[in-house]
């Protein structure tokens, strides 16, 4: 067992392959650990030749920095987070990718973001946010778990706030969340001057109810929403998707 494990063990080390670029993250056997929908996010997420600085509000694990980090060689990465045991996770697991150049870690929690950042300092911000309201549904025990999940510490509206703050003119913000709070999102976003551009329902399956939606938001953007075809994960088999197959980068 390496140095890195035994100090954060019981902990994992997990191989990631993504549009065949293979990442390996550190996590917590107990604690949280990132799921599908971090990588639905990356591989929605649109990086152009000319954005330059991203930053991943809520990186937990750090497994959106790094996937971006693998698959585009031009962007700086700033992934910030508020839990001091995730931020250990995803600092060690940059060393561990060899991705320092690109991708910088920092323990920061959401009200202190002005204090360290200057306004519209990024081309783009991404974030995959708590979905569930304080007090709505079942609180998971393990802390970790239930802040990750359950908007204990920030909520939507501080995010896209913030998000607003830190994006240049015409810079993207890019999220997943639950189509039950579609309304919502699409509110906050426009109240903060972030004008909703693409959207992507994904279904586990064909003929079940959305699970994610997924959004692209331009700040001080032109009104006019796209909304593309559906991604389904599964097919009638259970196996994934030629689509699914496409991102892990894995053959038909």
């Amino acid at each position: 067992m390496s140095l890195t494990m035994r100090e954060f063990s019981p902990a994992t080390i997990d191989a990631i392959s993504f549009h065949n670029k293979a990442v390996k993250v550190i996590q917590k056997k107990a604690g949280y650990r990132f799921a599908i929908d971090a990588i639905l996010l990356s591989d929605f997420m649109k990086v152009k030749a000319d954005d330059k600085n991203i930053i991943d509000i809520g990186t937990g694990s750090g497994i959106i920095a790094l996937l971006l980090a693998k698959c585009f060689l031009h962007i700086k990465i700033t992934g910030i987070e508020l839990q001091k045991g995730l931020f250990e996770l995803a600092k060690e697991s940059v060393r561990l990718n060899r991705l320092e150049a690109q991708v910088h870690i920092e323990n920061v929690a959401i009200k202190d973001i002005k204090k360290r950042f200057k306004a519209e300092g990024f081309d783009a911000v991404v974030t995959n946010p708590p979905y569930r309201r304080f007090k709505s549904g079942r609180i998971n025990p393990t802390e970790e778990k239930a802040i990750a999940r359950h908007e204990i510490k920030t909520n939507l509206e501080e995010i896209i706030k913030i998000s607003s703050y830190l994006l240049k003119a015409k810079g993207s913000l890019f999220l997943i969340h639950l189509p039950e709070r579609l309304a919502e999102l699409i509110y906050q976003l426009k109240r903060c001057n972030i004008e909703p551009k693409r959207m992507r329902f994904v279904y586990s399956r064909e003929g079940e109810d959305a699970a994610f939606v997924l959004m692209e938001g331009a700040k001080a953007g032109r009104e006019g929403l796209k909304i593309e075809r559906p991604l389904y994960i599964y097919d009638k088999s259970g196996e994934y998707t030629d689509e699914m197959k496409r991102i892990y980068g894995k053959k038909k």
